[in-house]
């Protein structure tokens, strides 16, 4: 499965997690969020607390969105919906383990993302093809060489 697909959706999870205390009630919500969620307006008391709440934090989240930021959530989630059980409880597995991570490891690797995400087509498609044909072996040596040249950096800085 593509590197990049799961740290997106990793991304986009951790943005939807909360705590799972009380609901929401439609009166508090923004008119922009009432907007967004309408077709729940007439069942919005029936539905799950734990619901509410993502579909409020969701909803908050898409109204402060940039036509380009909604453009591209709009595609992850069309990826998200493509998948298969098996794939999204591979990604789900995934999100956790980097919930799990220290907040200086989750900043590195969404920094990686946003890197990864400057680069030319071209040059994104060359780093995969060499990424797929390497052994778990050279891909660890990989790694291990890519931390070294970070700590190096920031020593030198």
């Amino acid at each position: 499965m593509n590197k990049i697909f799961i740290t997106i959706t990793i991304i986009l999870f951790s943005s939807l997690c909360f705590a799972q205390d009380g609901g929401v009630e439609w009166s508090s919500l923004s008119v922009d969020q009432q907007k967004i969620l309408k077709r729940f307006e007439g069942r919005w008391s029936e539905l799950p607390t734990d619901k509410q709440r993502k579909l409020a934090t969701g909803a908050k989240r898409w109204s402060s969105m940039t036509p380009e930021q909604r453009t591209q959530a709009k595609k992850r989630m069309k990826k998200w919906k493509s998948l298969d059980n098996k794939q999204k409880q591979k990604v789900r597995d995934k999100f956790k383990r980097f919930e799990q991570l220290s907040p200086e490891k989750r900043k590195k690797i969404r920094e990686r993302y946003q890197w990864f995400q400057h680069l030319p087509a071209e040059d994104k498609q060359k780093l995969r093809q060499r990424w797929k044909n390497m052994s778990p072996q050279e891909r660890q040596q990989m790694r291990n060489k890519w931390k070294k040249h970070k700590q190096n950096s920031a020593r030198d800085k």
